[in-house]
């Protein structure tokens, strides 16, 4: 059997946007420095602790807010919470108040998660890793709840380049 050769063309592009993900809001931030962002780049690592692994575009605000707060929370999306996608994909710049006409609560860390999410977790972080274009956030997860009966959002991309 022969070694396989370095990817060509766009054939290993379109095969990498066939890996699904989930689609969340995340929030970070404390004060009236606290944000959300829509992230897809999320994947649950390790049971004890519960934790996952969340990342973030390189060199972007949310990235700083993280490590100076050390928590972040993510709200799951479902149907019911499609419309959030929208509202966060936008993006805001520092000091914006992301959550203008939208019904937030708040997490024991003190995190805003959609109210109307299927699910949320509030995530301590307990380590992060940087290469690539993202750096990637590891939190173990300190409290979260899930609204039974839906399913979660799953996203595939046309092609694994870009969002």
């Amino acid at each position: 059997m022969s070694e396989p050769g370095p990817a060509s063309g766009e054939d290993w592009a379109r095969a990498l946007g066939a890996v699904p993900s989930g689609l969340f809001v995340a929030t970070t931030g404390t004060g009236s420095e606290v944000t959300g962002f829509l992230a897809s780049f999320v994947q649950q690592v390790g049971f004890a602790p519960p934790s996952i692994a969340m990342a973030v575009k390189s060199g972007r605000a949310n990235e700083e807010l993280i490590r100076r707060t050390g928590a972040f929370c993510l709200s799951i999306l479902d149907e019911q919470s499609r419309y959030l996608m929208a509202h966060f994909a936008r993006g805001f710049p520092p000091g914006a108040n992301a959550f203008e006409g939208v019904e937030m609560d708040r997490a024991p860390s003190g995190l805003p998660f959609a109210r109307d999410a299927l699910a949320w977790l509030d995530c301590r972080v307990i380590g992060e890793a940087s290469w690539s274009d993202h750096t990637v956030f590891c939190g173990e997860i300190v409290a979260g709840a899930r609204r039974p009966g839906a399913l979660p959002l799953v996203h595939v991309r046309k092609i694994g380049t870009s969002y």
